[in-house]
């Protein structure tokens, strides 16, 4: 519930995922568009995480262990995103792959337990702070840009708070 005022992670919330229906459910056709209609099985649509979470978790019956959607995976953690992170973490522009790529993919790791999702996130992160850190340290001096532009929300935020920081010890030390 520490999310629950952060606009970050009601955005991330937001965000569409692929799913796949595993049965027919009457009166849905509007996720499609097609109102009034049903959404047929093995349709696919793109839902809400916080709607798709919740419809992949709850069963169509106590005896049965198929749930209402399975959930495909979306874009900003497919393989070729992932091996462009591990290859170079500097060069991947996390803001024009998902504004709060780091909230999402802690969500989706965490839904997934997905250990390896995790640790790439994590060694991407250790990463991109210190590059953010150079920068920030670096900010009344004309740099390259680029890299500030690929930030993500968190991204964008760890480096004012660094900028702000290391304005407030320069003129701490001056004094």
């Amino acid at each position: 519930m520490s999310d629950y005022y952060d606009l970050d992670a009601i955005l991330a919330d937001g965000e569409k995922i692929p799913c796949r229906f595993n049965m027919s459910v009457p009166g849905l056709g509007y996720l499609e568009g097609n109102p009034g209609k049903p959404v047929e099985k093995d349709t696919k649509v793109e839902l809400p995480l916080w709607l798709a979470e919740v419809l992949a978790v709850c069963e169509l019956s106590e005896a049965s262990q198929t749930s209402f959607i399975d959930l495909a995976n979306p874009d900003f953690i497919s393989q070729k995103v992932l091996n462009a992170i591990k290859a170079n973490p500097l060069t991947v522009d996390l803001h024009s792959i998902l504004t709060n790529y780091y909230k999402l993919s802690e969500k989706w790791a965490a839904m997934f337990n997905d250990a390896e999702l995790a640790q790439v996130i994590s060694t991407m992160l250790k990463e991109r702070a210190f590059e953010i850190n150079n920068y920030a340290c670096n900010a009344n001096k004309s740099t390259n840009n680029n890299f500030l532009y690929s930030l993500d929300e968190f991204e964008k935020a760890l480096y004012k708070k660094t900028a702000t920081s290391n304005k407030q010890m320069r003129q701490w030390i001056k004094n």
